[in-house]
């Protein structure tokens, strides 16, 4: 063997390598180098390739790719037999009988050797092997070129129909093609987009007075003109409708550097083509009522006539996170300055790489931060030095904060009635989940009917205390969910129950799940967001959820240009065919006060009394 130190042995089984240990004990040599170059080949058959046999033992697939023993007979067995009979009588003819034998089994073993390699270079060519999970479509030469043209049908008969017509004749080359244009599709992001030639509205602006680069040199008025197109929404009570504005204005003259200037309010525009009702529109479309791209692409195309790429929908939303970074914050401040907050993670795909979403909430304004890792560095850096109650569930991840916290009950309740399914025979669990229950069901009612106050919940202090004694001071259970759940009462001692010593502060978390469900929801429908995307989307998202949880509208708040939500106020609706009802019943002598709502009713000032029939 060492004459060739490059080869692989082959082998069939595990006999040769326990043999080869044997002799390493016997004659106390090292064969570890010799070892590693043995290769068993039943490893690359078991569970990979199916012969026509009933058995993988050599004998059986050796017949198959046509080896032959020269006894009839050889086998492993009687080649014991044979080696007997050679110690007893030491005739020749059993000698040879074992040399013939072993060497017909190397025989068979090579030609199994190349009968795999075969199988691994020319599988798909070869007629009698075959695949189990793609098995070969067997067919005529007939049945081959019916194949062949209705697999031509097929590729061509896409929903595009207007573009990809169903072709029986192979299609001719698109460098044959006379007649094509240059440039992108329409609305695509190569395609050069078209300017309006008619405007609603004409806009003159002022001219640029001096030089931006030679400071107080006067600019000399021309004749040449800058004018700019801004398609905007205009927003009414009863709808919307398309807006053209066009921006005029004359350019000046520097001498000294010899170029014209624009007017400052045609160069703040820049490339911008759409103003901000339009975007805020299409910011609406994506963040509330979540439609993909596609489908508001389609509704811009309906709507309005214009046409444009997912790109230019993507730069709405770029624009529209850097115009409203400062609401997030001013959402995060009042966050820092509110008693409690309550804090969430979920899991989002970043183009197929998984990333931490986390949610802070007061109940009024929403953040959302996106890491890398569920670490929770980031709940570190941010509440550090809070001096409210953080509201989270059990994640160890939180335990190291600083600050005081409210474990969520909902969680503990949550996993304490699912092991009680799963168990529903354990008595001794079942009697500790009793003792919970009657310890905080009358929490919860006095909660209900008094709200969060320290006064009216302070009183079950002595209760947790004698749930703890009787509970879980004790001797630890030798149930193992028990035990388990002893623990964590343990653990959490001060966090459960802190809810009961302040006034307002919550004894759950949903808050938190409630603000990221929407995320959940649009993680199952868009599947993975892009990384660069990924932080614009969640700060107007956390914004939309603000306005939620204040009951104010997204879309008014865009149209406002407002960046405090605070300073946004919703306008009040007002139910009219109350009025008109009111105003039926009263006559034409009666005066209503729409602005002045009571109890859910409005005030009334009648001249004279209503005749009610």
């Amino acid at each position: 063997m060492n004459e060739y130190p490059e080869s692989p042995i082959y082998h069939y089984g595990s006999y040769e390598l326990r043999a080869i240990d044997r002799f390493t004990q016997k004659y106390m040599t090292d064969c570890e180098v010799l070892k590693k170059r043995f290769v068993n080949l039943n490893t690359s058959i078991y569970g990979k390739v199916y012969f026509p046999s009933r058995s993988n033992a050599l004998k059986v697939l050796g017949k198959c790719i046509g080896a032959t023993w020269t006894s009839p007979d050889a086998s492993g067995l009687q080649s014991l037999v044979w080696r007997h009979r050679w110690e007893e009588s030491r005739e020749s003819q059993h000698q040879e009988m074992l040399v013939t034998y072993n060497r017909e089994d190397c025989e068979a073993l090579c030609l199994l050797a190349e009968e795999l390699s075969k199988i691994i270079k020319s599988a798909d060519a070869h007629v009698n092997i075959d695949f189990a999970d793609r098995p070969k479509q067997h067919s005529t030469e007939l049945g081959n070129e019916i194949h062949d043209k209705f697999q031509s049908i097929l590729r061509y008969a896409h929903a595009d129909y207007d573009k990809n017509r169903v072709s029986i004749r192979p299609q001719q080359s698109s460098q044959c093609t006379e007649g094509k244009k240059r440039g992108g599709v329409k609305g695509h992001k190569g395609s050069t987009r078209i300017a309006p030639s008619k405007a609603e509205t004409v806009i003159r602006v002022m001219p640029k007075r001096t030089c931006p680069k030679h400071k107080g040199e006067p600019l000399e008025k021309t004749g040449k003109i800058a004018e700019k197109f801004i398609i905007n929404l205009r927003f009414t009570k009863t709808g919307c409708r398309k807006t053209v504005a066009k921006y005029v204005g004359t350019q000046g003259y520097c001498r000294k550097c010899l170029r014209h200037y624009p007017p400052p309010k045609i160069k703040d525009l820049g490339s911008q083509q759409f103003g901000h009702a339009f975007q805020a529109w299409v910011i609406y479309q994506r963040i509330v009522l979540r439609l993909p791209y596609r489908i508001i692409l389609q509704e811009i195309d309906v709507l309005f006539n214009e046409r444009m790429s997912e790109g230019t929908l993507i730069n709405f939303i770029g624009y529209f996170a850097e115009y409203y970074g400062a609401t997030e914050k001013f959402s995060m401040r009042r966050i820092w300055e509110s008693p409690f907050v309550h804090v969430d993670e979920t899991l989002i795909n970043i183009q197929g790489v998984d990333h931490y979403v986390w949610v802070f909430t007061n109940g009024t304004y929403v953040v959302f931060r996106m890491t890398e890792t569920r670490e929770s560095t980031i709940v570190h850096e941010l509440f550090s030095d809070y001096k409210g109650v953080l509201i989270s569930d059990f994640y160890g991840g939180y335990d190291a904060v600083t600050c005081r916290q409210q474990k969520c009950l909902v969680h503990l309740i949550r996993d304490l009635n699912n092991d009680l399914w799963d168990n529903p025979y354990n008595r001794a669990y079942e009697a500790f989940v009793n003792e919970v229950k009657h310890l905080l069901v009358p929490i919860f009612e006095t909660e209900e009917q008094c709200g969060l106050k320290r006064r009216h919940l302070r009183k079950f202090g002595k209760s947790v205390d004698h749930f703890y004694r009787e509970n879980i001071d004790k001797t630890p259970s030798n149930c193992e969910l028990i035990a388990k759940y002893q623990k964590r009462f343990q653990r959490y001692r001060d966090n459960l129950f802190a809810f009961l010593e302040e006034d307002g502060i919550p004894w759950h978390n949903n808050t938190a799940e409630n603000a990221i469900r929407h995320l959940a929801v649009q993680r199952k429908i868009s599947g993975t967001f892009f990384k660069r995307v990924a932080p614009q989307y969640l700060l107007l998202l956390g914004i939309a959820q603000a306005c939620r949880f204040q009951e104010k509208s997204l879309l008014k708040f865009f149209l406002s240009e407002e960046i405090d939500i605070d300073k946004f106020k919703a306008a009040k609706r007002i139910n009219r065919s109350f009025v008109r009802r009111l105003k039926d019943i009263g006559g034409h002598d009666q005066r209503i006060n729409e602005s002045s709502p009571k109890n859910g009713l409005y005030q009334t000032a009648i001249r004279t009394p209503p005749v009610i029939p």
